[in-house]
């Protein structure tokens, strides 16, 4: 990965300044391997629970609770996604799939796959989110059939913007 203005780094990276480019670059892999990336080894609730952290914890535990309750039909499953994420928590139901969780260190990130009346839901009610999540349904998309959100959840304000976007996936899905 490469910055296209290094000076843009220091309002991402403080104390840029005083570290040299390799430096970033640790950082950045010491950032993408902290997934649970082994593919031989699915994960377990302790080595989860462990990897998220007890500060997000109660939100990864609310997350699953509201899933269960709200669409009992969909199953939860463990699935490797890819090396670059690793393992992700596979909600779905026959061939519908609700959503994706990645447990990573210190929160988890989850994406969500709209349909173009998704969004269209998801955007009339764009004020109710919290910025991160108004800034990334305010990002074009390059899918023609909607969009895949990506959302790190780290506190209650991500789990309530996550609970309205999935409601506006299940609003537009029942006639």
């Amino acid at each position: 990965m490469t910055f296209a203005n290094p000076h843009l780094i220091g309002k991402f990276l403080p104390g840029y300044d005083r570290i040299n480019q390799s430096q970033i670059y640790g950082r950045m892999r010491m950032v993408t391997q902290q997934r649970l990336l082994d593919r031989d080894n699915p994960p377990d609730d302790n080595q989860v629970n462990t990897t998220i952290g007890k500060e997000v914890l109660p939100i990864w535990e609310n997350v699953h609770d509201y899933l269960r309750t709200e669409f009992p039909g969909f199953e939860p499953e463990w699935i490797y996604y890819n090396p670059q994420h690793g393992w992700a928590m596979r909600y779905r139901k026959d061939m519908q799939q609700l959503c994706l969780l990645f447990p990573e260190r210190g929160a988890f990130t989850a994406l969500i796959t709209l349909s173009p009346e998704e969004e269209a839901s998801a955007l009339e009610i764009i004020s109710y989110f919290n910025a991160r999540i108004r800034e990334a349904l305010s990002q074009p998309s390059s899918l023609p059939q909607g969009r895949w959100l990506w959302l790190r959840l780290e506190d209650h304000t991500d789990f309530f913007g996550f609970r309205l976007l999935i409601e506006s996936k299940r609003f537009v899905a029942e006639p």
